[in-house]
């Protein structure tokens, strides 16, 4: 994602930013991610409005009756990378079981995927796969913001996805219990 920002008053050029991750301390980054991949897959949508195409962050499912796979991928694929998004070819899934915002979907049937609890935290992108991952089943788990509150904590303590973290005990005490929850 890359944006500018404009100084005051025109006094000097916008300075231009560009992030491969939004930074977790931005709390519009989840919206900025949503409005960029809808505008990015509007053409496709307005060409075949036939087809459900729903999409929450990066993951996007396309479902209808007489689904043309190939050509379909073919122009989201170009769509995409013309407003700058590319569609990893390790994330494409053709054919069923497909896996989409943590449920497993078949021909008759959805259900959640089976979460993984990873304790093992050494970095922010391990604490927001945790985090991610406990999302997707908590309503159905029982799980509750204050439930989560103290991992989420961990979130806004830096904008590096690398930069290394670790669980203290409180997140520790909260980790306990959502997997017992789980």
């Amino acid at each position: 994602f890359a944006f500018s920002v404009p100084s005051v008053n025109k006094a000097e050029p916008a300075k231009r930013y560009h992030w491969v991750v939004l930074p977790q301390g931005m709390k519009n980054s989840p919206t900025m991610c949503q409005v960029f991949v809808a505008w990015a897959l509007e053409p496709v949508c307005k060409r075949y409005p036939q087809l459900i195409i729903s999409h929450y962050m990066d993951d996007i499912l396309i479902a209808g009756e007489k689904l043309q796979k190939e050509t379909i991928l073919q122009i989201l694929t170009s769509e995409l990378k013309q407003r700058g998004l590319q569609i990893a070819p390790e994330k494409i899934q053709q054919q069923s079981p497909w896996k989409y915002l943590g449920w497993i979907i078949t021909g008759s049937s959805i259900k959640p995927q089976k979460v993984e609890i990873k304790s093992d935290v050494k970095t922010l992108n391990d604490v927001q796969k945790l985090v991610g991952d406990i999302q997707w089943v908590r309503k159905i788990c029982g799980i509750t913001n204050d439930d989560l509150k103290p991992l989420i904590q961990l979130l806004g303590t830096s904008i590096q996805a690398n930069e290394k973290q670790s669980l203290g005990p409180e997140q520790q005490r909260a980790l306990s219990q959502i997997s017992e929850k789980i």
